[in-house]
């Protein structure tokens, strides 16, 4: 925990509101903040619980049901309303808020909290990939993003990218490691991915790898139906049906280089590994060329992977020892800037 960092928000005794998804520790790593602020914080999950939404979603598309999630909405403000302190909310946030309708913002926000409570709305994903295409946001006083590209065409919209939480915050400690492999990358299982890494495995003989998918067994198993030929003869030096914890991801990103970070093919915003690098101060090769826009982009620390799916195999050789061995260009004013607790600081402020 952080208790050093200079905040800029007051929260102390402050009741906050938070509907957000349930996003590996994330909510854990909030609360913590939260804590240190001496804030009063509620959490609520954004969407049903997998299984459930992904029933609902098909069921949506297939049957063509209007408000199918109609009675996840009707439950949620129902059970935010009876939890709430007798006091209400000065502060309602929601992240991202897939399946959540205008209709129940509003109903909360009439129900729950206090007559001068602000409001903030916060998209970790891009729009094309909501159900409410950013819309959502504009029923909050505050409303911000991850993706510069989403702001370019949303200008009501405040660009604020993601965060390193304080165990991807560079000590002195994480100074005298010396790093085990020149790449590393732990990212969840997609064809592109591990068509990309086996690229990189064949064309980069002369550097050590550690790249690495996780592919959970039940989608594996709706793999070998739909797709067969993909999942075929699986290369297990990169796939992985056990799920990395966050101390195995922080370990292999702390004993490499450099990492790679290869990002959904339509994501523009910059990733959380992507932040979580700049915090323990490694190195990155990334397929997101948007990451040239922002302050800390550094020729020496980063390089950026373009036209990945016009390449052949043989042309995917990462950089090479002059740039692995070339000092890392360290800015600390600006590394701070992206804490989550600086998160939080530009959320609320």
């Amino acid at each position: 925990m952080n208790k050093i960092f200079d905040y800029k928000v007051d929260l102390k005794d402050k009741n906050i509101l938070i509907i957000m998804p349930k996003f590996y520790a994330y909510q854990a790593k909030m609360q913590e903040d939260f804590n240190v602020r001496g804030a009063n914080v509620r959490f609520y999950d954004e969407e049903p619980g997998k299984r459930d939404y992904l029933i609902l979603k098909n069921i949506e598309k297939f049957l063509r049901m209007k408000n199918i999630f109609k009675a996840f909405n009707r439950k949620l403000a129902d059970r935010i309303i009876a939890e709430m302190p007798a006091e209400k909310y000065d502060y309602f946030l929601v992240i991202r808020g897939n399946v959540i309708t205008n209709d129940t913002i509003e109903h909360i926000k009439s129900v729950a909290l206090k007559s001068d409570a602000k409001t903030i709305y916060y998209s970790w994903d891009t729009f094309e990939n909501m159900r409410h295409n950013g819309n959502l946001g504009r029923v909050f006083d505050k409303r911000a993003t991850f993706d510069s590209v989403d702001v370019k065409n949303n200008p009501d919209y405040d660009l604020i990218p993601l965060f390193y939480s304080d165990e991807f915050n560079a000590d002195e400690s994480m100074a005298d490691i010396t790093p085990e492999y020149d790449y590393v990358s732990v990212a969840a299982f997609y064809p592109f991915r591990y068509k990309y890494f086996k690229a990189m495995k064949e064309a980069n003989p002369d550097k050590k790898l550690c790249l690495k998918l996780y592919l959970s067994p039940t989608v594996y198993r709706g793999k070998k139906i739909k797709d067969p030929a993909l999942v075929r003869n699986l290369d297990r030096d990169i796939v992985s049906f056990e799920p990395f914890t966050p101390e195995q991801i922080r370990n292999l990103c702390l004993n490499s280089k450099a990492i790679v970070d290869l990002a959904l093919e339509n994501q523009k915003g910059l990733t959380m590994r992507t932040m979580e690098t700049l915090g323990i101060k490694r190195k990155i090769v990334t397929n997101n060329v948007h990451l040239r826009e922002y302050e800390f982009y550094n020729e020496d620390n980063a390089v950026v992977l373009e036209d990945l799916a016009s390449m052949e195999p043989s042309k995917f050789i990462l950089p090479g020892r002059e740039w692995l061995d070339k000092p890392y260009v360290e800015n600390e004013e600006v590394r701070r800037k992206y804490s989550i607790h600086a998160w939080i600081d530009n959320l609320f402020r």
